[in-house]
């Protein structure tokens, strides 16, 4: 199985060196798994989410680091991904 090429955005990197340890580690963990096994791991829930604008519809993806964690990314090729943010809920 190949590896999917992950990178972090500015802002995802920011919010990942400003959260506690414990909590760095889920998202890193998480990361693991969509690098190694893809969005269609089960623990990921990923989502597919749309956003519309004037000029053209953007896909996002939001997939689960825990049940409160969640981070949101994109492809940038076909086996490269970039993490453009990250939320709790």
């Amino acid at each position: 199985m190949e590896l999917v090429s992950l990178s972090l955005s500015a802002k995802a990197t920011k919010q990942l060196n400003a959260l506690p340890l414990q909590t760095q580690h889920k998202y890193r963990n998480a990361f693991d798994r969509l690098q190694r096994f893809g969005a269609k791991y089960p623990s990921l829930r990923t989502h597919r989410i749309y956003i519309h604008s004037f000029s053209s519809e953007i896909s996002l993806w939001s997939s689960s680091a825990s049940m409160a964690l969640r981070f949101y990314w994109h492809h940038i090729e076909p086996r490269s991904i970039e993490v453009k943010a990250l939320d709790s809920h």
